[in-house]
């Protein structure tokens, strides 16, 4: 229990992490503004592709950390912890980005972390 505790953890912390880090970069260049609305499809794509990219990166890190049959608990518990921690930013920044980014973006932090933790054993990772 206390490794797939770990394992949702790390995957949590990494994807927040990495994304906060992202948006700064994206920041210091210019290129978003925090606070300011997105309109820019390219950017708004972009933070789609990095976001599950990070899913991918979270489930497989979650998945390696809790390791053998019981991986994918730990994925999915991470999956269900990362939707509902989206649903919550994604709420709090409706205004600033279409409807159509916040949909997608929650629609695909489950699939895209699931992925992921799939692609640990190459792609055969106990369920």
């Amino acid at each position: 229990m206390g490794r797939t505790i770990g394992a949702v953890v790390v995957g949590v912390v990494l994807w927040g992490v990495l994304w906060n880090g992202g948006n700064a970069a994206l920041g210091a260049a210019g290129i978003i503004a925090v606070g300011e609305p997105v309109s820019s499809v390219p950017v708004l794509l972009g933070l789609i592709v990095y976001s599950g990219l990070l899913s991918v990166l979270a489930g497989f890190v979650a998945a390696t950390i809790k390791g053998g049959p019981g991986a994918m608990t730990a994925v999915r518990a991470l999956a269900g912890t990362n939707l509902l921690i989206g649903i919550v930013v994604e709420v709090m920044y409706w205004s600033l980005m279409p409807a159509w980014y916040h949909v997608v973006f929650l629609a695909l932090v489950v699939p895209m972390t699931m992925i992921g933790g799939r692609m640990k054993d190459g792609g055969v990772a106990a369920t």
